[in-house]
């Protein structure tokens, strides 16, 4: 009985540490080296802009007030919490700054960016404009539209911006990138990339 007891208690703690392991992803400060977007799948979004600041006349305080004056008429305009910061701090003569966005509409007006969140299903009936070659991000191949939004639970990423982007899941297929991992996509350049994902 006492062993039975002993191995329950064992199993329980193991699907307790793995489901900590697979808590929703997050934007930290010693995380980033480069501009990141965090999409997730519940539509918020996090982001993260690093900037040089190695100016003698660069102000810490003028720079945070600056942005808190900006984040608060945007969320007068949007929404209270529409848009919260998460970090602002020095890093290794960079500015490191974390938002939160309560949905990717924020993201992209505050950033005056294009980008679009949908699933394969939604973009396929919607006629959205989608490219006609994809990369797999299995092997590297190049694959028909067909191919890579062939699953309709898939999600959709369009992102029209050169920076670091985190998805909240396994990327399948993409363009316009380099894979940097499974569910992290640097974008080449300000035209539009598209990630297909498993959320």
């Amino acid at each position: 009985m006492k062993k039975f007891l002993l191995y329950t208690i064992l199993a329980f703690s193991l699907a307790l540490s793995a489901g900590c392991k697979n808590k929703d992803s997050i934007i930290t400060v010693d995380d980033v080296e480069n501009n990141t977007v965090l999409v997730k799948n519940d539509g918020t979004v996090q982001a993260a802009t690093v900037e040089i600041f190695d100016k003698n006349y660069y102000n810490m305080d003028e720079l945070e007030n600056f942005i808190n004056k900006q984040i608060t008429k945007y969320n007068q305009a949007n929404g209270q919490d529409s848009i919260v910061i998460e970090a602002l701090t020095l890093k290794d003569g960079n500015v490191v700054m974390v938002l939160n966005y309560s949905a990717l509409e924020h993201y992209t007006a505050f950033n005056e960016v294009e980008a679009a969140f949908t699933t394969t299903a939604d973009a396929k009936n919607s006629g959205m404009d989608l490219p006609d070659v994809y990369v797999s991000a299995s092997d590297g191949a190049f694959t028909s539209p067909d191919v890579a939004l062939n699953n309709d639970k898939y999600n959709i990423l369009v992102l029209h911006e050169k920076t670091d982007v985190i998805v909240d899941g396994s990327i399948k297929y993409f363009t316009n990138g380099t894979l940097l991992s499974k569910s992290k996509l640097q974008t080449s350049s300000d035209d539009p990339s598209v990630i297909v994902y498993k959320p």
